[in-house]
C-alpha cells in the first residue's frame, strides 16, 4: 500500500518485506516438530553422519568395515537422531543430504551469506527421503491420538500444526476428500494400515507446501 511503499520504499523492513523460505536447518527442525519427535535435549556430543547403502547422506554411525563394505549393523542412538539440526555433525566430505538440498552452508570457506535456490532436488526430497516419510507417519500417529477417530478434528489439527492457523471449509473439505480417496487406494492395494497411510499421506504433502518451508 501506499503507506509502506512512502515507510519502505526499498523493502528491508518487515511491512512490505518479501517472502523468504527458511533455511534447511529450520525446516529439519520444523519437521521433527510436526511429528513431535524433535529433541530439544541442550549441549553434548555433535550427532553423527554417515553414508547409506545408495550414497546418502543420513543420521547414523558408520558401521562398515575396513575395506568400506556396508556390514548390516545399526546403532541405536537412542533419540539423538532427533535432535535439532544445530547438533548434527559437520563433515566437509559429508554433508547432510536433507540440508544440502536446501542450501546449507559449505563449511569450508568463511559463509558471509546463504544462497537460496529453488530446484527439482528439494521437491523430490519431499516426495522420497526417508526422513519426510519417516516424520510424516510419526505425525499421522500423533494426529490419531489427538484427535482419536474424528478425522475432520485430525486434519484440522495437522492443518494448524503446519501453518499456524484453521482450515477453512473450502480447504477441510478438500483435504478430506483426498484422505479419503487415499484411503480406498490403500485399501485396494492391500495396505495393513490404509487410514493410518492415507493420513500419512496428507502429513507429507503439508510438509511440502510452500506455506509450510516459506515465511510469509
Amino acid at each position: 500500500n501506499a503507506k509502506q511503499d512512502k515507510i519502505d520504499p526499498d523493502n528491508r523492513l518487515l511491512g512490505r518485506m518479501n517472502i523468504r523460505r527458511m533455511e534447511a536447518e529450520t525446516i529439519r527442525d520444523a519437521i521433527l516438530a510436526l511429528s513431535g519427535r524433535i529433541n530439544l535435549r541442550m549441549h553434548g556430543k555433535p550427532v553423527p553422519v554417515s553414508e547409506n547403502d545408495e550414497g546418502q547422506v543420513i543420521i547414523g554411525v558408520n558401521t562398515t568395515d575396513s575395506a568400506n563394505r556396508p556390514t548390516g549393523k545399526k546403532v541405536d542412538l537412542k533419540g539423538e537422531e532427533f535432535r535439532r539440526s544445530l547438533y548434527v555433525q559437520v563433515r566437509r566430505s559429508l554433508k547432510l543430504s536433507f540440508l544440502d538440498a536446501f542450501d546449507a552452508p559449505t563449511m569450508e570457506p568463511n559463509c558471509a551469506k546463504r544462497p537460496v535456490s529453488t530446484v527439482a532436488p528439494q521437491a523430490l526430497i519431499f516426495m522420497n527421503n526417508q526422513f519426510v516419510v519417516d516424520q510424516s507417519r510419526v505425525m499421522a500417529e500423533r494426529l490419531k491420538k489427538l484427535a482419536g477417530d474424528d478425522l475432520d478434528g485430525q486434519l484440522t489439527a495437522g492443518w494448524e500444526h503446519a501453518f499456524a492457523y484453521e482450515p477453512s471449509g473450502t480447504e477441510l473439505s478438500r483435504a478430506r476428500e483426498f484422505v479419503q480417496k487415499q484411503t480406498d487406494l490403500f485399501k485396494e492395494r492391500k495396505d495393513k494400515t490404509p487410514e493410518l497411510t492415507a493420513m500419512a499421506n496428507y502429513c507429507q504433502a503439508l510438509m511440502s507446501a510452500n506455506r509450510f518451508i516459506y515465511v510469509d
